[in-house]
């Protein structure tokens, strides 16, 4: 190989090494759609699910969320993708925040979560203002999409995390049970 190519292929490795993280993930191909750093809400399968439950999560006096399950059919069965799980803010919560919050959860109910799964939600998760929408699309795969006011920003290809991540609200073993029960439809 000469110098100039040996140069070119250093510089461009070079190159995507020092792109920041939320960059490297953002494409990726699951079944035959395509997310990336351009890909908005309303060219996914999202704008056509129908609404399952909805809730609103307190703590204390404060609103901090609203919560909506969505799927295609509009009812939910455990365990079954595609599903949206969409979180509508009240408040700000830093992304260190959100991060916590997540696996004291996990440890809460015992799942045995992947260090992995904190790195890349560290590197796509935002800070959250005030009607911030973050939002959850697992496609049929078990591939874990997140939406941020309805544009990409990253996923996580391992069916564990899907599980894990939604069991926060939709386990019967969640931190609260009636958030839950409205989630799924059981009480509207």
């Amino acid at each position: 190989m000469d110098k100039l190519k040996q140069s070119t292929l250093l510089w461009a490795v070079l190159g995507l090494l020092l792109l920041p993280s939320q960059y490297a993930l953002s494409t990726q191909t699951v079944s035959s759609q395509t997310f990336n750093a351009n890909t908005s809400f309303e060219t996914t399968p999202l704008p056509n699910f129908k609404l399952v439950g909805s809730a609103n999560m307190k703590w204390l006096w404060f609103e901090i969320y609203e919560a909506k399950v969505l799927t295609p059919s509009g009812a939910y069965v455990a365990n079954q993708q595609p599903l949206a799980l969409e979180l509508l803010y009240k408040r700000s919560i830093s992304a260190e925040q959100l991060i916590e919050s997540t696996i004291d959860e996990w440890l809460r109910q015992k799942i045995d979560y992947q260090a992995e799964w904190v790195s890349i939600l560290t590197d796509i998760w935002p800070n959250i203002e005030p009607q911030d929408q973050l939002i959850l699309y697992v496609d049929e795969s078990s591939v874990s999409h997140f939406f941020y006011n309805k544009r990409f920003i990253g996923s996580l290809n391992d069916t564990a995390f899907a599980s894990a991540f939604s069991a926060i609200w939709l386990s019967e073993n969640t931190l609260k049970p009636k958030l839950r029960n409205q989630l799924i439809g059981l009480n509207p």
